[in-house]
């Protein structure tokens, strides 16, 4: 009895540790898990700033409405799709606070429209009356589309919002556009 005892602690000794096969799995999993945490926190990342588009878009849609109820019309408050407020040189690579100079401020103030912070994207809204045509929602810069975009001059009065900002610097921009046609916004590149 002594000796089965003493032979199976030798061999319970020699049997202690990982062999390199299940380290390797474990490493393996590790990194797979890394990868996947690092997927989901750059997701997360970059739909929190695309949000604030989205929220100052419909800001912007609701303040033009409230216009229009009162003066009939909608305001043109920078007066082309792509002339952006607020000024920023870099847009989605610095944040600028909103209410400085620039193309569009005083149209955004009789809005009503600001931001509590400052702001990732630039703004574009431009007006029309009934009997002419808005602009492409990529304006010049044909940076988005949409597919049953109105072509032809408007029956009523209209308005296009515009967002953009290069998020990850590689010099193409997330664009979001919103309008009178539609309760949606589209996106492209986000």
């Amino acid at each position: 009895m002594q000796r089965l005892t003493t032979e199976f602690r030798a061999t319970r000794r020699a049997q202690v540790g990982f062999t390199m096969v299940e380290l390797m799995a474990v490493v393996m999993i590790v990194g797979i898990l890394a990868l996947i945490a690092t997927y989901s926190i750059r997701k997360y990342i970059a739909s929190s700033k695309t949000s604030e588009a989205t929220e100052m878009i419909g800001s912007i849609k609701a303040a033009e409405e409230a216009y229009k109820d009162e003066t009939f019309t909608y305001l043109n408050v920078t007066n082309d799709i792509n002339t952006f407020y607020p000024t920023n040189s870099k847009p989605g690579q610095i944040k600028v606070q909103w209410g400085g100079t620039g193309t569009g401020q005083t149209g955004f103030q009789q809005l009503g429209v600001s931001a509590a912070a400052p702001v990732l994207f630039v703004y574009a809204c431009t007006a029309g009356a009934a009997g002419t045509a808005p602009p492409a929602p990529g304006g010049s810069a044909a940076d988005i589309t949409v597919g049953n975009w109105p072509s032809a001059t408007s029956s009523v009065p209209w308005y296009v919002v515009k967002a953009k900002a290069d998020l990850d610097g590689d010099g193409r921009y997330t664009v979001f556009v919103g309008s009178s046609f539609t309760g949606d916004i589209f996106a492209a590149n986000n």
